[in-house]
């Protein structure tokens, strides 16, 4: 069986791929909509934004991530927009205001943090990797595929180390991104020879400021399965529908899918119904 030698694959497309075979079918296929609201996550895009370019010139003075707000705030809402990325929609009056209040607050607290956590070592951060694994096929001969995505913070004081940085303030959330630190860390391994010595999330809002945990062999095993079953679907065109249909109401392709397209009248069948009542008339006697 001929594969496809381009496969690839970022951890999101994963998750999408997990909760509904035919959305990712639809995404890989361009059908995401032009037309989702890109507020939920806009601050998030800040504050990656402003870390990136404070990392990027090591002479700026102590303070300097929270002055940085405003002015990347507009630029990114503005590009955005012409790019057609998403429609950006404020909830109220005031929402503009408090999203820049929000991201001045988490760059304030999140500046210590990387002096404490990155500044120090070698580093790369915003790092965009497309990393070839072996995985089996089908029938079980090896096939390649890629990882894809970014990290926000790849460092090496002595071994590897990644870290990702979230806005949430919820204490738990980090049980969540478990998966996807599994990926990032799958993802070192396989383009350095070697795996990290610890993960971690970044999360200045939360009282737990950082948090840090050691990926298990067990849990390298299980990514590559689930990264295996993917490929699978993927290659045997699999476009089975999510079981839950709460999983469809912000689905980014409901537009395309077959599950939600009107069902028209089959004007085949119109057609053959009304040959049928010419059979029944022409049986008929005539009228007298």
């Amino acid at each position: 069986m001929a594969y496809d030698s381009k496969l690839s694959l970022s951890w999101s497309g994963l998750r999408t791929f997990e909760e509904c075979h035919n959305r990712s079918r639809l995404i890989r296929a361009g059908k995401r909509s032009k037309s989702e609201n890109i507020r939920g996550y806009f601050h998030g895009t800040v504050v990656d934004r402003v870390a990136r370019e404070w990392l990027d010139d090591p002479d700026l003075p102590a303070g300097a991530m929270a002055k940085m707000v405003p002015e990347i705030l507009e630029r990114e809402e503005r590009a955005a927009k012409e790019k057609g990325d998403g429609v950006g929609r404020w909830k109220h009056a005031d929402a503009e205001e408090e999203v820049t209040e929000f991201c001045v607050e988490l760059v304030t607290r999140l500046e210590p943090l990387l002096h404490q956590y990155v500044t120090p070592y070698d580093f790369e951060p915003a790092r965009r990797f497309k990393t070839p694994i072996t995985i089996p096929g089908l029938y079980g001969s090896p096939v390649v595929i890629y990882l894809v995505g970014e990290t926000d913070y790849l460092v090496k004081p002595d071994k590897f180390e990644v870290f990702d940085l979230k806005g949430t303030a919820d204490e738990s959330y980090w049980r969540k991104t478990m998966g996807q630190m599994v990926f990032y860390d799958l993802d070192v391994e396989a383009e350095f020879g070697e795996p990290c010595s610890r993960v971690g999330l970044i999360q200045p809002m939360c009282k737990e400021q950082v948090k840090l945990w050691t990926i298990t062999d067990q849990q390298r095993r299980e990514m590559v399965q689930r990264i295996t079953a993917f490929a699978h679907g993927v290659w045997k065109q699999d476009a089975t529908y999510a079981e839950d249909r709460e999983a469809c109401k912000f689905c980014p392709t409901k537009h395309a899918c077959d599950r939600f397209k009107p069902n028209f009248i089959n004007p085949e069948r119109r057609l053959s119904i009304e040959a049928m009542r010419q059979v029944v008339q022409s049986s008929l006697p005539p009228e007298t």
